[in-house]
């Protein structure tokens, strides 16, 4: 008997050893990459630190939280609860102020658009800093004040870009006067507004009023980013951001960082959640996922710091007005856009540098991730198309949306990568192509003999169109103990009403030259073979083993060990 209770306590020594040893695993795990965003991730923290979100965008509507005047501070609109979660999912949360208090008004309108009065203003910011000092580092002042038609949904501010600029001037210096290491970020712009009405772009009439006041050199320009919302079409973030950042080099505006805060194409042919309206777009569930991963792809690429889908889930009171644009629909059920979001998060992360390249219909993004080499390729035709690339490894992981992998072997110094065809739900002129494939190996791209080789069989590029290498600095993130939560809080949350996008259609110029008609159909190519998911051992699964294992020893050894105490009697 005593044997077996000694046996006993052996099993039970090694069960704490492997319990102790997987927990310390994970304490080890590495903190999602800050980069990469999801907007208001707190609705669903499990869901979001599964898609690998490194940090969220909250709204703080200032109306709701002051509404009767200077003495009247209400909690905030999203409660302390869901911030916490977040961060101690490892997200770093990033908060926008918004909206003018009825009393607070400058002009006495009442209108939450109206400039605020800057003395209450100044309190109001300098408040809010000092009461999430330590949680939120990042804060934007105000949202997409180029929307100047005020009867838009998306319209936000009624002011002029004077206006604006003492705005940000003031939140700027009440911000940095409680921690100069808090960042002040300008309002989400659009870019489209302007464009589409023969407007200068709105940055550039901002920055000739900052840059007019000799004080702003001294204070970094009262802003530390500049943000945009893009919508439907990857091409575009490279002439966006490319553009942007000619716009501040003209103004001798330098080391600015560029955050696209919301990008999406919201699909309009969802069965389980049907927008019922007219969509700006025709977009499919397939499209949604590729747009996905060619958005973030050329945005990093273009030279964005960070980059953030609009939105995790969406809101089953809003889809009779508003597009459907989660990664979750109302119900929580995933779209196929949220594997590849996790797919994003994955293979790309914790990159050094990219570089893009076009070679007709073929786009090319290399991400150098220190020791591991992950190229995105897709094409924008209408047919499949085989690409031959040259290798860098004799064997290589390749990934598709879904998050299937398969192992690849080099022929020749080279990989024949089967590209699907674009879908092009919206017809002659899409701009989103087909499914991505990645190609994962290890080593570095410049152990790579040129992308393709001196003679490939196909495709036979038109064009090759290159951009440049951007070299990438990684932001450190703090790593809180990251809760498994099974359920939301029972906390009622004031969901802001003024979130939606209010980019206008892109016009044609910014749109890559496509095929506007269908070739003849063409085979298909082979279908990756299903992979068998990992098991991935989680806080939840190791309780579950110490239950399970104290359980055992109880029920195996425990009526063993009394009826021995008793003879021993």
């Amino acid at each position: 008997m005593h044997s077996r209770i000694l046996r006993a306590l052996i099993g039970l020594a090694i069960l704490i050893l492997l319990v102790s040893d997987a927990t310390g695993s994970i304490a080890q795990s590495p903190p999602p990459d800050p980069r990469f965003g999801i907007v208001e991730a707190y609705v669903n923290s499990a869901a979001a630190t599964e898609a690998g979100a490194g940090y969220t965008r909250i709204i703080f509507r200032w109306d709701l939280i002051q509404p009767g005047g200077v003495d009247d501070w209400k909690p905030a609109n999203v409660p302390d609860p869901f911030i916490e979660a977040e961060l101690a999912a490892g997200r770093e949360v990033v908060a926008v102020l918004v909206s003018t208090p009825t009393w607070a008004t400058a002009d006495g309108s009442g209108s939450s658009k109206a400039v605020p009065d800057m003395s209450y203003w100044e309190q109001f910011v300098r408040k809010m800093a000092q009461q999430y000092q330590g949680r939120i580092r990042h804060w934007i002042i105000w949202n997409e004040p180029d929307v100047w038609d005020l009867d838009h949904p998306g319209s936000t501010w009624a002011g002029t870009e004077e206006d604006y600029y003492r705005l940000l001037k003031t939140a700027y210096l009440a911000i940095k006067g409680v921690d100069l290491s808090l960042q002040v970020h300008m309002a989400g712009l659009t870019y489209f507004w302007d464009q589409e009405h023969g407007r200068r772009q709105y940055l550039g009439r901002l920055l000739d009023i900052i840059t007019a006041d000799p004080e702003a050199p001294a204070y970094g320009y009262y802003f530390d980013a500049v943000i945009y919302h893009l919508y439907f079409n990857p091409r575009q973030s490279l002439d966006i951001i490319g553009e942007v950042q000619g716009i501040l080099g003209s103004h001798g505006v330098m080391a600015k960082e560029i955050w696209i805060n919301e990008t999406n194409a919201p699909p309009s042919d969802d069965p389980q959640e049907p927008f019922l309206a007219t969509p700006r777009f025709r977009v499919s569930l397939e499209e949604q996922s590729a747009f996905v991963i060619q958005e973030f792809a050329l945005a990093f690429a273009a030279g964005a710091d960070r980059v953030e889908f609009y939105k995790l889930r969406n809101s089953a009171d809003q889809l009779q007005v508003t597009e459907p644009y989660g990664l979750l629909r109302a119900d929580d059920s995933r779209r196929p856009a949220f594997d590849a979001y996790k797919v994003v998060t994955t293979y790309l992360r914790d990159f050094r540098a990219v570089q893009w390249q076009r070679l007709g219909d073929v786009y090319a993004v290399t991400f150098d991730r220190g020791g591991t080499t992950t190229t995105v390729l897709w094409t924008m035709s209408l047919a499949p198309v085989s690409f031959t690339i040259n290798a860098i490894a004799p064997q290589a992981t390749l990934v598709d949306e879904t998050g299937g992998t398969r192992t690849l072997s080099a022929t020749g110094g080279a990989y024949v990568i089967e590209l699907p065809p674009a879908v092009c739900t919206q017809g002659p002129g899409c701009f989103i192509g087909g499914a991505p494939r990645l190609l994962v190996e290890v080593g570095s791209p410049s152990d790579r003999p040129g992308l393709i080789p001196s003679q490939p069989p196909t495709p036979t590029p038109e064009a090759v169109e290159e951009g440049a290498s951007v070299p990438i600095t990684p932001t450190p993130t703090r790593l809180s103990p990251s809760p498994t939560p099974t359920s939301q809080p029972a906390l009622t949350v004031i969901l802001p009403t003024i979130v939606t996008t209010s980019s206008p259609t892109p016009t044609p110029d910014t749109i890559a030259s496509i095929p506007s008609a269908r070739p003849s159909p063409q085979p298909t190519p082979t279908p990756l073979p299903p992979i068998t998911p990992l098991t991935i051992l989680t806080p939840a699964r190791c309780l579950i083993l110490i239950v399970v294992g104290l359980v055992v020893f109880t029920v195996t050894y425990g009526i063993q060990i009394g009826l021995w105490w008793r003879r021993q009697r």
